[in-house]
């Protein structure tokens, strides 16, 4: 249907509802409270829906998501955290801050509940519901920019004893007693007490053989107490308490599904088929940390029935090569779920949810107004877990070496038991589940004492997450409204809301347990160089008296000062602090009295070397505290011009003050393990600088990579990690100075204290918005039954605090963000025509949206900002009770919203190159993961040379090492230590990198690259400086523009930064797999090479052609590795993280490129020159370029629409017949929605589907008696309709996330009334 033609209904129903509109009304009217004070509903001019508890019961109302199929422009969605959220007209909650506010506000007889359990709590004992639409700002205050929905509770009647039960029994064992009983304790006394129980077996079918129930079922009670006091005609108090209570294995999120893709970086197909396939078993963070710890028997593939047929040899679409299924690496599984209520997990999911309101109201009537006071107190507590997919869904298993591992469970080890199993643990522990596993004092997952934190042993790769929130809000309002004779009256109050809240949101992984215990160099390398590199601050450097410029011969300067400026400052000054007086602790307790030259710095060069984990194992988001005092005062003037004309004019004031006190904690604090200096005999630290100590002593000028002697570890070293004792399971790390020996690890610092980003930063974690917003209604009662009115309003939604995040990685990154504004017009027309039993009701409105919230992602952090956005719609409700056919009840609404998004950019986080949607900009970028299986983009061209010269360089070595007899080739002099070594580096900038000397060795060399500068040079300070254009003979220092002293490399960088065991190429259209090949030869020795061809190279069936070469390279391999002609790069690339982000990793790489071009004889124009860009660093951030990485590419989203159903409609019908001295109701509901694109990026394929669901009831009433009996069938046709869709984030392999409406349930009732 047309966006013409949709919108020529809705103007066409609005005019001739006008048109019919004159006739006189004896319909019975419906009373509402929208406009804070009893009015029939036909003449409030607000579009408002109405449910009493007779039209809940026969709509099957029962919970908030059942609204949307009988409210216009109305919509609903679960949420994992919150428990669900509505939205009006468009309007929600897109945030992902505590202190962001809702777009549609839920009220309790008229006071805001803040925080509620929407999706939980039923609709019990309810006088009517109330669903306001649009800005409700002036009378409803803070979060009402969508509307309002209000639930009005019954209050005890004074008049008559009355009670009812019901009792109800259906699908999957569900059973629901309903109770309420009203007593008039006297003529002015009252008191009405209801109950809810609810019990249901899950709807989700856990397919794992050993699970003992299926999960998202039903376990909760629900009770209300309610009093009434009539102290005299004029004043009433009336007193509620309520309390919900749920545990149970509810899910929020319903389904998944996913299409598996072609690659690790792919995970699943972004547009793909709703399919039902395992993610990409080596795309998530569950298993790439553990692939760079080697702790995998190899690189898993995909199920070959899943990710489909190989394309041609050489295509790059040799998904699963031939040989991986023999040799275990492909993941099969079994028990794999086919439909959305199907699951294969560990354990069910655990939630529970407490809450409780207490409110007190007061009325007080005068002769010309009433008084009222509100006071209201409620509370949420919500806890909820989840734990990842058993062995049975995946192949990948832990190898022989992870076996090994003490932290390796096994029957008959110590602290074995069936229920934990055997495998490596999953530290899973938080201060709901296990409050004596506290992070803050290091007892956090798998050092919480006695192993309590560990979740249980895996023999495969889990992980799993967890939420909690504790939130309070409370408030007081008191209002004065006026009933005044003749045209003038008003409205004034005023609101006070105080609500506070605490939560948490943290995520598990075998990976991140594992790299607590035990890291790998991939995670550990960057922490050991950064503290390697400051701790020559405090070192000097001594020149020779000969050779050197006469300036410093023979003189020794601090290296402080040869360092570029605030290397030694700031930050960075703390940490060296911290580390000497650790060691000088050490020191001073006596342990070197054997070696009394000992040096603080040595000691520390030490520790630094001894790091082998990093504390916390879990990513934790904690808002420890989020607090709100929010206060307004507003007022409403009416006018009655005349007996048709009535004018209304609002305003409100309000002023929101907001504190936060978060952090983020993901590997922040480093543990050193195992340096004891008894820890043996040949380890003792000796005398500075001589032979035998841990690590030789490094220069500070250039790589600060130490040497470290293999003979003081008893399991050696993997690269520069030392192999050290490691941490145990359930033995506290030290936090005090002195040696651990029983866990032999010491955890160096503390947390960051909360608010610790905001204070190093200057910002305050309060802050206060204040604003007016006010409403103009003209309405007009053209007669009795026909209401016309237009309505000009104005609303906004305060601003917050975005996430935590760690500022030292994502620098520049905005703390907070700006409220929201929007004016809203709408004109409207409520009529009734009796001759025929219609009221009709029609609006339609135009929502112009300033600073529009959603969360997007800059610098990789998930942050809060705004957009513009307009939006319009037109809306229409009928009912009809014709008294020509008695008995005959039908009703219809009808709802068409469509927006448009003004100018923007963001990030996609599923596409951040732009290469499904194809942009030209994507041609120059390639998408790869991180060791955290984090997505980020990485120049193409630098990357395709950069690993052609590490490729190469391995292959020379690996030819020299396999014994080579020719002394005099290349490879020979690059893998043996030859003085003439220097011949063989060619053109290979890494190979000098890698060989250059990290020591002042030689002086300085006049023969040198740059060296002519030297002569000219006359620093005022006497110290010679890389801009002075001195270089090292022999030495990594080439005077170069970025790497300040040369970027020196280790052998671990070639190995542990560009893992070469996948190449990949991103899709290039949604619903498309991406390319690769595979290098699993360079894991285990005969495994498929599809990437090289040529039998010297060791292809196999599915590689190209001899010859040829899959992988890219702006210009070709000596040895055939990389080809211009080739599309393919590296899948999992190491990045820096923290303060190394723009050094280490493949930076570090790119820097050594980058310092040694003209050692290569890499000329300016040629294609394989990697090169910084003048003030550049290596990844990109808000305020300053990036040369080589980028965490994302904006996408222009300005014209698109927001995510939302165009046109929904519903529609039902009853007619209750007489049979005999019974009546019997048959009703059929149908509701329709029409696709939508989820989320702003307007992607055709991810749309959520158009959905329809049939509801049909049957109920049985005798004429003569005070029972009844209804049948029920709700989703008569059993359709999965998705009402929301969502993605997984990258480092969880993007598979897609869904809300559905429940399947087909049907039971019956019985219910008596006395």
């Amino acid at each position: 249907m047309s966006n013409f033609l949709k919108i020529s209904l809705a103007v066409v129903g609005t005019f001739f509802l006008s048109i019919t509109a004159f006739t006189q009304s004896t319909i019975e009217e419906v009373i509402v409270t929208a406009q804070r004070t009893e009015q029939s509903l036909q003449d409030v001019p607000i579009a408002v829906s109405a449910f009493t508890d007779e039209v809940l019961a026969d709509r099957q109302i029962e919970y908030a998501s059942d609204l949307q199929l009988q409210v216009p422009g109305l919509s609903y969605s679960s949420d994992t955290f919150s428990g669900g959220g509505f939205s009006i007209r468009g309007i929600t909650n897109f945030l992902t801050a505590a202190s962001g506010d809702a777009g549609v506000e839920v009220h309790i007889n008229g006071a805001p509940l803040g925080t509620t359990s929407t999706n939980e709590i039923g609709y019990l004992d309810m006088a009517r519901v109330e669903v306001l639409r649009g800005p409700q700002g002036t009378l409803f205050g803070r979060n009402s920019t969508g509307g309002v929905v209000n639930m009005i509770t019954n209050v005890p009647d004074l008049d008559a004893f009355s009670g009812s039960a019901n009792i109800q029994y259906g699908a999957d064992a569900e059973k629901m007693i309903k109770m309420m009983l009203n007593v008039p304790i006297s003529d002015s006394l009252g008191a009405r007490f209801a109950i809810s129980t609810f019990e249901r077996d899950g709807v989700t079918k856990n397919l794992n053989s050993a699970a003992t129930d299926d999960f998202d079922n039903r376990d909760s009670y629900m009770w209300r107490a309610s009093f009434r006091w009539e102290a005299d005609d004029d004043l009433t108090l009336d007193f509620m308490h309520q309390a919900y209570d749920e545990e149970s294995a509810r899910t929020q999120r319903q389904g998944a599904f996913c299409e598996v893709g072609g690659n690790a970086v792919q995970g699943c197909v972004i547009g793909g088929t709703r399919t039902f396939h395992t993610v990409h078993p080596m795309s998530t963070g569950s298993t790439i940390p553990l692939t760079l710890g080697q702790l995998l028997a190899g690189f898993y593939l995909p199920n070959p029935n899943e990710v489909g047929a190989n394309g041609a040899a050489g295509s790059g679409k040799v998904y699963v090569p031939q040989g991986a299924a023999a040799a275990g690496l492909v993941d099969v599984g079994i028990n794999k779920p086919s439909d959305y209520f199907q699951a294969n997990v560990i354990r069910s999911p655990l939630h529970t949810a407490q809450e409780s309101t207490s409110q007190l109201r007061l009325e007080k009537s005068f002769d010309q107004g009433s008084l009222s006071v509100s006071y209201l107190d409620n509370r949420r507590q919500f806890y909820r877990d989840t734990i990842s997919a058993s062995e049975e869904t995946t192949s990948l298993r832990f190898s022989a070496g992870a076996k090994a591992l003490p932290v390796h469970m096994d029957k008959g080890d110590p602290g074995y038991s069936a229920a934990l199993g055997t495998g490596l643990p999953i530290g899973y522990s938080n201060r709901v589940i296990k409050p004596q596993c506290d992070m803050f004092t290091m007892k956090d997952a798998s050092f919480c004492p006695g192993g309590a934190g560990i979740a249980g042993y895996f023999n495969h790769p889990v992980s799993g997450d967890a939420s909690q929130s504790d939130a309070r809000s409370k408030s007081v309002e008191i209002k004065y409204q006026s009933d005044m004779d003749g045209m003038f009256n008003f409205l004034v109050g005023a609101i006070d809301i105080s609500n506070s809240s605490s939560s948490f949101y943290d995520v598990y992984a075998t990976g991140i347990t594992m790299n607590g215990l035990d890291a790998p160099t991939a995670i550990t390398g960057g922490v050991i160089n950064s503290f390697s590199a400051l701790l020559a601050c405090d070192e000097t450097t001594t020149f020779p008296d000969a050779g050197v410029p006469p300036e410093v011969a023979g003189k020794t300067l601090p290296n402080s000062a040869l360092l570029p400026a605030g290397t030694c400052t700031g930050t960075n000054r703390n940490t060296i602090n911290l580390l000497l007086g650790a060691a000088q602790g050490f020191i001073d307790a006596g342990l070197y009295t054997a070696t009394p030259n000992t040096t603080a710095i040595d000691v520390a060069r030490d520790m630094a070397m001894r790091v082998d984990g990093l504390y916390s194992e879990h990513y934790q988001s904690l808002t420890d505290t989020y607090a709100l005092d929010a206060s307004a005062l507003f007022t409403e003037f009416y006018f009655d011009v005349n007996d048709q004309h009535k004018i209304t004019l609002g305003l409100r004031y309000t002023e929101d003050t907001k504190a936060v006190k978060v952090n983020n904690y993901f590997y922040k604090i480093p543990l050193l393990s195992a340096w004891h200096p008894a820890s043996a005999a040949a380890c003792g630290i000796q005398d500075s600088g001589r032979p035998g100590s841990i690590v030789a002593k490094a220069s500070g000028l250039n790589s600060f990579s130490p040497v470290v002697n293999e003979a003081c570890f008893t399991s050696g070293v993997t690269g520069d990690h030392a192999n050290t004792v490691g941490q145990r399971v359930g033995v506290v790390p030290g936090t005090t100075l002195g040696p651990n020996p029983a866990n032999g690890s010491l955890a160096l610092g503390a947390l960051p204290a909360l608010n610790a980003d905001y204070t190093a930063n200057n910002v305050s974690p309060i802050k206060s918005f204040t604003k007016t917003t006010g409403r103009f209604v003209w309405d007009y009662q053209i007669n009795d039954d026909t209401l016309f009115y237009a309505s000009y309003s104005t609303g906004f939604k305060g601003g917050g605090f975005n996430p935590p995040f760690d500022s030292a990685r994502f620098p520049n990154t905005p703390y907070t963000f700006d409220p929201m504004d929007v004016q809203a017009i709408e004109f409207g027309v409520k009529a009734t025509v009796p001759e025929v039993g219609l009221v009709a009701n029609a609006s339609f409105y135009y929502n112009d949206f300033d600073n529009y919230h959603l969360s997007v992602i800059r610098n990789e952090t998930g942050i809060n900002e705004g957009m513009p956005v307009e939006n319009y719609g037109a809306e229409l409700e009928l009912l009809l009770n014709p008294p020509t056919v008695p008995g005959l009840t039908f009703n219809f609404m009808m709802s068409y919203i469509t927006s448009e998004i003004g100018s923007k950019a963001i990030i996609n986080p599923a596409d951040l190159g732009g290469h499904y949607a194809g942009t030209a900009e994507s041609a120059n970028w390639h998408a790869a993961k991180g060791q955290q299986a984090n997505t980020y983009l990485i120049k193409k061209k630098e990357l395709g040379v950069t690993s052609m010269k590490v490729m190469d360089l391995l292959a020379a070595r690996a030819q020299a090492t396999d014994g080579i007899d020719d002394k005099t080739s290349d490879a020979y002099k690059l893998a043996v230590n030859t003085a003439d070594k220097a011949s063989a580096f060619g053109g290979n900038e890494l190979a000098f990198a890698l060989n250059c000397s990290s020591a002042l060795i030689g002086g300085l060399s006049t023969a040198a690259p740059n060296a002519a500068a030297a002569a000219a040079a006359a620093p005022d300070t006497g110290i010679p400086t890389k801009e002075d254009g001195y270089a090292w003979a022999g030495g990594c220092s080439h005077g170069t523009s970025k790497g300040d002293t040369g970027q020196k490399l280790t052998s671990s960088d070639l190995t542990g930064i560009i893992i070469p065991v996948e190449f990949s190429a991103h899709a290039t259209a949604y619903g498309e797999k991406g390319t690769v090949c595979h290098m699993l030869s360079n894991l285990v020795s005969g495994l498929p090479q599809t990437c090289i061809g040529g039998a010297a190279l060791g292809a196999t069936a599915g590689a190209p052609a001899a010859g040829k070469t899959l992988l890219y390279s702006p210009v070709n391999s000596a040895i055939g590795t990389h080809s211009t002609e080739g599309t393919l790069l590296p899948s999992i690339v190491v990045r820096g993280t923290g303060a190394g982000t723009q050094k280490d990793g493949i930076c570090k790489l790119f820097t050594a490129m980058n310092d040694h071009a003209d050692s290569a004889g890499t000329s300016a124009s040629s294609p394989g020159l990697v090169k910084y860009g003048a003030g550049e660093d290596c990844v990109t951030t808000l305020t300053k370029a990036g040369s080589f990485v980028s965490t994302g590419l904006p996408t222009d989203i300005t014209g698109n629409s927001m995510p939302f159903p165009e046109l929904t409609v519903s529609m039902g019908i009853g007619y209750t017949a007489q049979a005999g001295n019974l009546e019997v109701t048959p009703r059929l509901d149908y509701y329709y929605q029409s696709d939508f694109y989820n989320g702003f990026y307007n992607i055709e394929s991810r749309k959520s589907p158009a959905w329809d669901e049939w509801n049909f009831s049957l109920r049985i009433v005798p004429t003569d008696a005070d029972w009844n009996i209804r049948f029920y069938v709700q989703n008569l046709t059993d359709e999965r309709n998705i009402t929301g869709m969502g993605l997984s984030a990258s480092s969880q392999g993007f598979f897609s996330q869904i809300s559905l409406r429940e399947p087909r349930s049907w039971g019956m009732s019985f219910g008596i009334d006395f």
